[in-house]
């Protein structure tokens, strides 16, 4: 059953490249711009991945559970991917707060990532890759921006804000930081300034608090500028530290603006829809009102919407010059030119580019023309039409049954090939699979059984099946601010750059939709050119790809060996052989090197006393690599100016950590409140964690990743003790055999290591039988993933809330053998009555 569920999954996986697989076979009587085409798409043919996080918001101490999936790859290709390495990176300074490697099995990977208590709250990605690469980088990569709370609460808060401009000195700005403890001014703490980014942060000035506990800065608007606006408050010394930061408004700048004619250009004479983009000095979309210029004189107003898109029209004159008079508070009052109209060309217009059974074209030309109009991906053509064109305009139609799901491009061609127009639609918006998500109820009371019915529903009405993650998590830990959805990402985000942040990107209603087509009107141009696309010549389709593996070296005495020799694996209750070659060196195979999530694996040279002068120098080529990823990976979010700031912003609030809850006797709790763990204590203070790290819960699951932080739920482990473990699909009672620690600093000949991490299940609590457990504060109450889905029936499944109350969200995403599946559904939770 296990092998057809892979077999499964792969020919899922391969579904939206079998089409253009096809049409790699170039026939000596196509059409040399087809030909050109086909070969282009082999040159650009990239796999894409995704993962699917059980949530976007975290606190530290809690464990990040995710499943990968490798989609548009080839049946031999997916092969060569065999290990998916997870990072978390700090946005700000580019550390890494956490990795781990995972098995890629069938180009899918499940996993977890614990957060610990030391990773600062702040901003973050979660970045994914494989083991293969192309021209020394990661194939394939994915960045997901996270943000992490802290369970920690501050040893005194700050507050750092903008004092009013009006009444401070020219040309300065002036801040004003505030300490307090417990309400009380911090006095006499030494205050550290700094500006710019985590790699040239200069220290702007240092300072006291006073007998206020606050203290002014005053700085020079030509310091502030778009890549150095962060200012950076440290208040203290020592662990009684604490830091603060504040975006300053950049000094007014110029509004970027951008001008995207329908078709790509204005003709004179010739009525074109205009698309516009406005954006500030960091990046952010502008709302903005735009007065619209003919020769200098004023003819219309436009407007951008909060996404810093829109759209007008315009039939330009010849010899006329054309521009856009930009008004906006916080911006320099700007002009920007509108491209010049050409005296003679073709226009086209897609009034609506998302259109479900056929595109509806209108072309306008300043003289007779014989075209040729492709429909395309870029890797193969679906549509051919010969047109005539006169000056009084054509409107003509195509049907999309024959295309490919997704962004296509609409290409209008001269009698010698040349491209006169193009434009981004996008086929089969509508005709997307439905998972219906059905709960037994929309409103449950604290720690009451949750029935979920799954029922997948084929576009085409045809039988449909496949396999989806399913995560529950309180409403909270959720942004649009952070999309993790497999239908935008594979469809326009991988694809399409800078596309502005909405909620529901792929949503049905009209405004949805709205937006969808100002998207494809303004940033369809950044797939690929057509210039480029003309270029492309066979000997660009060859790749060399190479694989990274875990190795090392083996030396006596500080010098190589001569001859070969063998080594002892141990990973969890598997041993095996890793040979070397005659020089010492080794390359270890993958599933020689899969442990449990979060354990070591042991490797050593048989049968060598200590003092023997053998030295075993492992390496992990994945840490490297993450690190140099890191140092040059573009992490920046947009920075949003704001007033205040407070260092308790990113502290979790409210009386919701478990320790918290044992000492008070709660009457009552607000609904909403973004709950999280008690940070993990140390062996020495933990007396249910043995020296190995294991420990079992109160239900006595070994390594219960429900409670890896939580000391009252730990109970006492000992060779011998029964515990419950997760096997084929259920968990058993087996006996704890041990712990056995190495000190491998005794034995150079052994090394403790990081292996490659199997998935490990999410625990679900019956609350039916275990009715007098602790409270339970968990924001992710259920996970599953490689859960099947199909047309014929419902798949059912059941967990139990628990004493969180508030909204919660079902997200279930995956792939079918036709498409990538998103599918939500919402449901409250109310305080239990006695």
């Amino acid at each position: 059953m296990k092998n057809f569920y892979r077999c499964l999954f792969i020919c899922i996986l391969l579904i939206p490249v079998s089409l253009a697989s096809s049409a790699q076979v170039a026939h000596e009587d196509a059409d040399p711009i087809e030909s050109q085409i086909n070969l282009y798409g082999v040159k650009k043919a990239s796999p894409v991945l995704f993962v699917h996080l059980d949530k976007t918001i975290y606190t530290n101490n809690e464990t990040v559970w995710f499943t990968g999936y490798l989609l548009n790859i080839d049946a031999n290709a997916i092969k060569e991917h065999r290990i998916l390495s997870v990072s978390l990176i700090n946005d700000e300074d580019s550390k890494i707060a956490a990795q781990a490697n995972f098995i890629i099995d069938g180009g899918l990977s499940f996993g977890n990532i614990y957060i610990p208590d030391s990773v600062a709250a702040g901003s973050y990605h979660f970045v994914a890759y494989t083991n293969r690469l192309l021209k020394g980088r990661p194939e394939v990569v994915f960045k997901q921006s996270v943000t992490i709370k802290t369970t920690n609460e501050p040893a005194f808060s700050l507050s750092l804000s903008l004092l009013d401009s009006t009444k401070g000195q020219p040309g300065k700005i002036t801040t004003l930081l505030t300490a307090k403890a417990k309400e009380l001014p911090v006095i006499q703490a030494p205050v550290s300034y700094k500006m710019g980014t985590a790699k040239k942060r200069a220290t702007l000035a240092t300072g006291k608090t006073g007998v206020t506990g606050e203290d002014i800065l005053s700085i020079d608007k030509n310091q502030v500028s778009p890549e150095n606006h962060v200012l950076i408050a440290e208040v203290g010394e020592g662990k009684q530290k604490e830091s603060i930061r504040l975006t300053i408004p950049i000094k007014k700048q110029k509004a970027r603006v951008r001008f995207y004619p329908d078709g790509g250009y204005m003709v004179a004479g010739k009525t074109s829809r205009i698309g516009w983009e406005a954006r500030g000095a960091g990046g952010e979309p502008l709302k903005i009102n735009g007065i619209l210029l003919s020769n200098g004189i004023p003819v219309d107003t436009i407007t951008t919407d909060s996404y810093g898109m829109g759209i007008f029209k315009l039939t330009p004159k010849a010899n006329s010059k054309y521009q856009v008079k930009v008004i906006r508070a916080g911006v320099v009052d700007t002009v920007c030119a509108l491209p010049n109209a050409l005296p003679q060309g073709i226009t086209l217009q897609v009034a609506d580019a998302l259109q479900t059974d056929s595109i509806i074209l209108k072309l306008q030309s300043t003289r007779y023309q014989v075209v040729k109009i492709l429909v395309h991906n870029y890797k193969e053509v679906f549509v051919t039409l010969d047109e005539e064109i006169y000056p009084k305009g054509l409107v003509t139609s195509f049907a999309t049954a024959d295309l490919p799901r997704g962004l296509n491009m609409i290409t209008v061609l001269d009698s010698l090939g040349r491209p006169l127009a193009e434009r981004a639609i996008f086929a089969h918006y509508d005709k997307r699979q439905d998972l219906s998500i059905k709960t037994d109820n929309n409103e449950y009371a604290t720690r009451q059984k949750v029935k979920l019915n799954l029922k997948l529903s084929s576009a085409s009405g045809s039988p449909a099946k496949g396999y989806v993650s399913i995560a529950c998590v309180q409403d909270n830990r959720l942004s649009y601010r952070h999309p993790n959805n497999i239908e935008s990402y594979y469809y326009l985000s991988s694809q399409l750059q800078d596309i502005p942040l909405k909620d529901n990107l792929m949503g049905n209603d009209a405004a949805d939709k709205e937006y969808l087509n100002k998207v494809l009107l303004i940033k369809g141009w950044s797939r690929y050119t057509w210039q480029e696309m003309l270029k492309t010549q066979p000997a660009d389709t060859l790749r060399q790809y190479q694989t990274i593996a875990y190795n090392g070296d083996v030396t006596f005495a500080g010098k190589r060996l001569k001859k070969p020799m063998m080594l002892s694996a141990i990973a969890d209750t598997l041993a095996r052989i890793v040979r070397t070659d005659s020089t010492g060196h080794f390359v270890m195979d993958e599933q020689g090197i899969v442990t449990p999530a979060d354990k070591k694996m042991t490797l050593y040279i048989s049968g060598k006393e200590k003092t023997d002068p053998y030295v075993i120098h492992f390496n992990n080529p994945f840490e490297g690599m993450t690190k140099n990823m890191a140092d040059t990976m573009s992490l920046k979010s947009i920075e949003v100016p704001a007033v205040t700031e407070t260092n308790e912003a990113l502290v979790v609030q409210g009386l919701n950590k478990t320790r918290q809850l044992q000492e008070v006797k709660i009457k009552a709790v607000k609904d909403g409140l973004l709950y999280a763990s008690i940070p993990k204590s140390t062996l020495d203070h933990d007396p249910g964690v043995n020296e190995c790290g294991d420990y079992k819960c109160m239900n006595d699951i070994l390594n219960c990743p429900n409670h890896p932080n939580d000391n009252n739920q730990l109970r006492p482990l000992k060779k011998g003790d029964y515990v419950k473990v997760w096997r084929r699909g259920q968990y058993v009672s087996e006996i704890y055999r041990g712990c056995v620690i190495f000190k491998t600093k005794d034995y150079p000949s052994m090394v403790q290591l990081k292996g490659i991490y199997a998935n490990k299940e999410f625990y679900v609590v019956d609350y039916d039988a275990e009715k007098d457990s602790i409270p339970e504060y968990q924001s992710t109450i259920y996970w599953k993933y490689n859960v099947p889905v199909n047309s014929s029936g419902e798949t059912s499944l059941w967990f139990f809330t628990n004493d969180i109350t508030g909204r919660f969200r079902i997200i279930a995403q995956g792939v079918t053998e036709e498409d990538v599946l998103y599918s939500e559904q919402t449901f409250n939770v109310k305080k239990k009555l006695p």
